[in-house]
């Protein structure tokens, strides 16, 4: 029975075979897609998305997209905490601990915010002595205190502009 059939018969019929096995998968499997490529859609009104000149579209501030609002702000590794440069310090010994508890390490903080001060407002060293007044003030002992020279030391190493022994000294007095 075979033995009556062509090779082009043999052929054609399986391209057509073939065809409708094909066509069957298409439309079984890639349905959405078939139609969308053929430019119809199956039951679905997708909307096209909006253009920024309609309203309801997320408004750019300064043409950019704030960077938190897109995927939220990095997290830290696990046991790392962000701080300021004043917020810590090293301790060996304990009168050290007692030291960086108490009146210094508090005229300390006052004078690095004097600093931040100055920074942010280009003050002057005329500025600077004004706003050190308030500090005497508010700490009238710290002039007696045997700490005094590591407080000058410190003013002395990060004023943003030179000061003389003289006018450190006379500072707590």
């Amino acid at each position: 029975m075979l033995q009556q059939f062509t090779w082009q018969q043999f052929l054609i019929a399986s391209m057509v075979l073939s065809l409708i096995w094909y066509a069957g998968v298409i439309l079984f499997y890639y349905r959405t897609e078939f139609l969308s490529f053929l430019g119809r859609t199956e039951n679905s009104k997708s909307e096209p998305l909006p253009h920024r000149w309609e309203t309801g579209v997320e408004v750019l501030e300064n043409g950019n997209l704030q960077e938190d609002e897109l995927i939220g702000k990095a997290k830290l590794p696990e046991g790392v905490a962000s701080v300021a440069i004043g917020s810590f310090g090293f301790v060996q010994t304990e009168d050290e601990r007692e030291t960086q508890v108490g009146l210094v390490p508090d005229v300390l903080q006052e004078i690095k915010e004097i600093f931040g001060i100055i920074e942010k407002e280009d003050g002057s060293k005329k500025d600077f002595f004004n706003l050190m007044e308030m500090v005497r003030e508010k700490f009238p002992k710290i002039g007696s205190n045997p700490n005094i020279t590591r407080i000058n030391q410190f003013i002395s190493e990060h004023a943003p502009f030179h000061l003389s022994a003289d006018e450190l000294e006379n500072l707590w007095d």
